[in-house]
């Protein structure tokens, strides 16, 4: 597989406008979604990997409930987390003392 010159995150939003355009229709500003999957999440939280983000929410930083929401399927034994990005940064922007408490 090569690189790609462009992420594949803006070549969908172009995508997205220009259907949009076309189609006559508003298309919904990003900034109106809140829950995220892991992969776009910590690229978005400026992480390393997306098993940053589990670690988090197994160590408690990131509650799920309150953060995260886990949406596996029925009977599945693996969590599929997602998390809200807006919350997720004001978590981990507070100090970690006030983090530990809450």
């Amino acid at each position: 597989m090569e690189d790609r010159l462009i992420p594949e995150s803006v070549i969908k939003a172009t995508v997205r406008e220009v259907l949009a355009e076309m189609l006559g229709v508003q298309p919904q500003p990003q900034s109106q979604r809140q829950w995220f999957d892991s992969d776009p999440t910590y690229k978005l939280l400026d992480l390393d990997a997306a098993e940053q983000l589990r670690e988090m929410v197994r160590s408690g930083l990131l509650r799920v409930g309150f953060e995260v929401r886990d949406r596996r399927k029925p009977q599945a034994k693996l969590p599929r987390y997602q998390f809200h990005l807006d919350k997720c940064r004001a978590r981990l922007n507070q100090l970690p003392e006030k983090r530990i408490a809450g």
